[in-house]
């Protein structure tokens, strides 16, 4: 009989064991499961900060493995309402996706974005801080935001919503954008703090060697230059996403040109590294890189000569005592400045 006992007590045992086991696998995350999830997160981070390539590569990437999911399947159709280059069907694919959830920030973005390129700007507000109630975390709204205050002429509020951007994505595109609203409040030590913590996107290296210009350190200006040069000729920090993006240049109200492609970046570059050189009286240093611009035969060189012509008639606005060279070094380098169609 105890030897029954015994046997009885010994099954029990193992048996519930089992199930207890059994109970907590099963209560456990899959690891599909939490990489699915991360997955997802980190798209929407993404999303935050206007990274819709990086976005719908992650989304898709949860879609892969699992291809129901729903927060996934959402986050890919918001990304995809981005690729639209036509404003009209940009607002179509936002209005059907503001009709399957009118509370999702970043729909609410976008209708907001649209507003702004519809130059409605009174009415794009409402929308970005309706998307900033939803998500405090979206960091879009808040540079769109400073972008219609700057335009409005309201530079404190705009400088505060850009520090609000950054606190959340220390992007370089916006820093850059807070030290652009610096220098014109001629607050050039803020302005340059800024450019100068953006280590690896080439852009902040040119614009802060364009203060350097004005304040007589050619010096300063040629290491950042170099370095810009540098930058542009390492494949591995191109091929960063943020380095994808085009470089705009805003030489009026009517006015804004854009450089898209690598050589376009690099012909500019080359260009205002060789007229610090030829302020340094270095010409022969001055006129390789002006044979590098002309090796990369950029069919839009003209629009790149126009944007130079540009910086070299704002420095003259703080520096008259380089007329002379400036006029010389356009006469040389820059005779065309007629825009390409």
């Amino acid at each position: 009989m105890k030897k029954f006992v015994f046997i009885v007590l010994f099954l029990i045992v193992i048996i519930g064991g089992g199930w207890m086991v059994n109970t907590y696998h099963h209560s456990q995350p899959k690891t599909d499961d939490v990489g699915i999830n991360n997955l997802i997160i980190d798209g929407n981070t993404f999303l935050n900060k206007g990274r819709y390539d990086e976005a719908k590569r992650l989304f898709l990437a949860a879609l892969s493995a699992e291809p129901k999911n729903v927060n996934a399947a959402w986050g890919l159709k918001k990304t995809e309402a981005k690729d639209f280059l036509s404003l009209n069907s940009f607002k179509l694919a936002v209005d059907s996706l503001y009709q399957q959830n009118p509370s999702d920030a970043h729909v609410n973005l976008f209708l907001g974005e649209f507003y702004v390129a519809n130059h409605q700007p009174d009415q794009a507000i409402p929308y970005f801080e309706q998307a900033i109630t939803q998500n405090p975390k979206l960091a879009e709204a808040y540079f769109d935001l400073a972008m219609i205050y700057e335009q409005q002429g309201n530079i404190n509020r705009a400088k505060s919503e850009l520090s609000l951007a950054i606190d959340i994505a220390p992007t370089a595109k916006y820093r850059n954008k807070l030290a652009h609203i610096y220098i014109k409040q001629n607050h050039f030590d803020a302005a340059t703090a800024e450019y100068e913590k953006s280590s690896e996107y080439p852009l902040s290296a040119l614009n802060v060697a364009q203060i350097y210009w004005q304040r007589d350190r050619l010096d300063l200006a040629l290491i950042r230059q170099l370095q810009a040069v540098k930058l542009l000729n390492d494949k591995s920090v191109m091929a960063q996403p943020e380095n994808q993006d085009p470089w705009f240049f805003k030489l009026s109200e009517e006015q804004t040109l854009a450089l898209t492609k690598l050589d376009e970046k690099k012909s500019y570059a080359y260009l205002c590294l060789s007229f610090t050189l030829y302020l340094l009286e270095n010409t022969d240093e001055a006129e390789r890189y002006i044979q590098e611009m002309r090796n990369l035969l950029v069919t839009r060189q003209a629009d790149i000569n126009t944007i130079v012509n540009a910086d070299l008639d704002a420095l003259l606005q703080e520096k008259t005592s380089l007329a002379s060279q400036v006029e010389t070094f356009k006469r040389l380098y820059l005779v065309t400045t007629t825009t390409t169609p």
